[in-house]
């Protein structure tokens, strides 16, 4: 019996002594854990300690060591967010983050120009962003007694590009050229007014209404 009792107890001890020339360093690393970025809206990149992940959210990063970890996502349109989160070991840790949108507000430059020795006039505009396009009203002098006539031009939200394919400003016209009157009467001391309805193309897609008003 004492026979037994010895050799088990060397061979316990065998055990510990092969344990600690194991792990010669100490006890073992803390494991890592996961984080989840959520963003509204979705879609966007996200940068962890100055890289990029390669990911866009909502999606999650795996393997962050355990401690404090800074990043930022960034979507166009929209302003960068930046962001702290602190890993824990062996949790997933989740963050959620509302983008705030950093599109200017919808500016429209008009201007005119006549034709035929002063007779007609066209008008035209220039805008600052893209925009989708519901309709634009027009409201506008037919004679010198005060009859006015209201023109309906309707786009169904379709895009007008600040930009041309060169780069250059875009520049369009009032009458429509494609509805078959390129011109409007000129008709002076009386009101031309104009209201432009529509949504921004890009970020929010936030609705607008505009409106012009010029005395020839």
């Amino acid at each position: 019996m004492k026979q037994t009792l010895i050799i088990f107890i060397a061979i316990f001890g065998l055990s510990i002594f092969n344990c600690t020339e194991d792990n010669p360093d100490g006890p073992p690393q803390i494991p890592n854990g996961r984080l989840v970025i959520k963003s509204n809206p979705q879609g966007a990149r996200i940068y962890l300690q100055g890289n990029d992940t390669g990911k866009i959210t909502s999606d999650s990063l795996d393997n962050l060591e355990a401690g404090n970890h800074d990043g930022y996502l960034y979507l166009q349109y929209y302003d960068t967010a930046y962001f702290s989160v602190t890993i824990s070991a062996n949790l997933t840790t989740t963050k959620e983050i509302s983008l705030v949108e950093n599109l200017p507000n919808i500016e429209f430059t008009w201007d005119y120009s006549t034709r035929f020795n002063g007779d007609s006039v066209q008008f035209s505009f220039q805008i600052n962003q893209d925009v989708l396009l519901d309709s634009i009203i027009v409201n506008r002098p037919v004679n010198n007694v005060g009859e006015y006539t209201t023109d309906k031009n309707y786009f169904n939200k379709q895009l007008f590009l600040w930009r041309d394919q060169s780069g250059n400003l875009a520049m369009y016209y009032l009458p429509i050229s494609d509805s078959g009157k390129q011109f409007y009467p000129r008709i002076e001391n009386f009101l031309y007014r104009f209201d432009v309805y529509g949504q921004q193309a890009h970020g929010n897609q936030n609705s607008f209404y505009s409106f012009y008003l010029q005395e020839l």
